[in-house]
């Protein structure tokens, strides 16, 4: 099988399983019938979903998304692919690093406000730990709405409000 699917790649924080309560949250209002791990999330049962544990001693894991068992099918014979409608299933691929992390200068800053983005740009950044985290659509978000819309939803997830994340 080919490899599919565009990787959008992210560094995140200690709030990431916080963060992936409120973008599985935003997966069942896009999706009221959403299926993670390739199964039905059944009506309210996002209040109490929670991101798991992580069973290896790699710290990895990986959370599915689809519109249902359709989609799924269409998954299996498709990989990451839009469907006819204009949709199609995304992952969530993250691993956990308990050492520190450290940058000599952030750039590209994206904050609630321009006075936040000065206060940041060109300092450097200290993680005690944090997740690697990797957003698989179906195609690049650059060109393609969908796709788009699911990586902006996990950003603002995260407490971002800046729609335009990828902007040069």
């Amino acid at each position: 099988m080919d490899i599919t699917g565009h990787s959008t790649d992210f560094i995140v924080d200690a709030s990431f399983p916080e963060a992936m309560h409120r973008f599985v949250r935003r997966g069942q209002q896009r999706w009221p019938g959403l299926f993670l791990y390739g199964e039905p999330l059944s009506s309210g049962a996002v209040e109490g979903w929670s991101l798991p544990e992580v069973e290896d001693d790699d710290h990895s894991g990986i959370v599915t998304f689809s519109s249902g068992q359709e989609m799924e099918d269409f998954w299996e014979d498709n990989g990451y692919a839009l469907d006819t409608s204009g949709q199609g299933p995304y992952s969530v691929f993250y691993r956990l690093h308990a050492l520190p992390l450290h940058a000599t200068t952030v750039s590209g800053v994206r904050a609630a406000s321009p006075e936040a983005e000065d206060a940041v740009e060109g300092t450097a950044l200290l993680l005690s730990q944090y997740y690697a985290v990797s957003v698989v659509t179906p195609e690049d978000p650059a060109v393609d709405p969908f796709s788009r819309g699911v990586v902006n939803d996990f950003v603002e997830s995260l407490g971002t409000p800046d729609r335009s994340w990828n902007r040069p």
